[in-house]
């Protein structure tokens, strides 16, 4: 259920012209390729959106990625199409251990970034930035991430509102329902704000959820971060369901990109989460 998203680097040295005698080749400009929306976000925090000749059909953000060719879905990678693309460097998610063994054959780096909770985005701001030339850079958007969170704990709600959060369901109905379980990106947002996961204990990230389990849950505050909350009917199927979420008017359609997967924005990420889980006014 992760539409969520993944990382790998690949660096070619030395594949620049070499200049008059006696002196150093230019420096090379890495042609990177990033096979999830979240790596293609980690290149665009460190600045280096213009070092991309590709990414996957699913990334969006920056705007200006749409017009880069696309290498395939995230779960089936296009290798004709990135080798074609000739990168020296491609990031991929540990999803794509099979493909990234096949570009390796075909004389491709990869470099393994997964990427599924907030210790992981930090990782790979790190490996993407020194493979890049991007260190410093790295560090400082590290470090804004950290003040991010130190700011989102200390304006924690006094009472911590029950929360569901959920990822997926049926278009038009409450069928098929995955929510944010344990270790889950958006669990992890919550828990900095001060939500509490109704499913905290789950055992799996994203568990499927009955209706029987989301009454037993009696949530405060649902959070619908589906495709299908999105449009003007979103939020209909769940107006006669018997939680404490849907008497209050609590239910928040969320569509952000920053909160289907892990992203640098923390920071939006967290300021949106809070206004979320916020009481409505009466």
């Amino acid at each position: 259920m992760r539409w969520l998203i993944g990382l790998s680097v690949v660096v070619a040295l030395g594949c620049g012209k070499r200049g008059h005698e006696g002196e150093p080749p230019p420096p090379s400009t890495p042609r990177v390729i990033s096979l999830t929306p979240s790596a293609t976000e980690v290149m665009a925090a460190l600045g280096a959106t213009s070092m991309l000749v590709g990414v996957d059909e699913y990334s969006e953000y920056p705007p200006e990625v749409k017009q880069l060719p696309k290498v395939g879905s995230f779960l089936t990678p296009n290798l004709e199409a990135i080798v074609r693309l000739g990168p020296t460097l491609v990031i991929v998610d540990d999803i794509h251990a099979s493909s990234a063994g096949a570009l390796h054959d075909a004389g491709v780096v990869t470099v393994e970034c997964a990427m599924h909770a907030l210790p992981d985005v930090k990782a790979a701001l790190a490996s993407v930035g020194a493979k890049i030339g991007k260190t410093a850079e790295a560090e400082a958007v590290a470090a804004q991430i950290d003040k991010a969170m130190a700011d989102a704990v200390a304006r924690r709600p006094a009472k911590r509102p029950r929360v569901l959060a959920i990822i997926d369901r049926e278009a038009g109905g409450l069928g098929n329902l995955v929510a944010a379980g344990t270790g889950s990106y958006v669990d992890e947002l919550l828990a900095l704000v001060g939500g509490e996961n109704v499913l905290a204990g789950a055992g799996v990230r994203y568990p499927k959820l009955s209706m029987e389990e989301v009454l037993r849950a009696q949530p405060e505050v649902i959070l619908d971060l589906s495709y299908a909350a999105r449009g003007g009917h979103g939020l209909e199927p769940w107006a006669h369901v018997d939680v404490p979420a849907v008497k209050a008017h609590h239910v928040v359609a969320m569509s952000e990109s920053f909160l289907i997967a892990p992203s640098p924005r923390v920071g939006a990420a967290l300021e949106a989460i809070a206004r979320a889980i916020v009481p409505a006014s009466p």
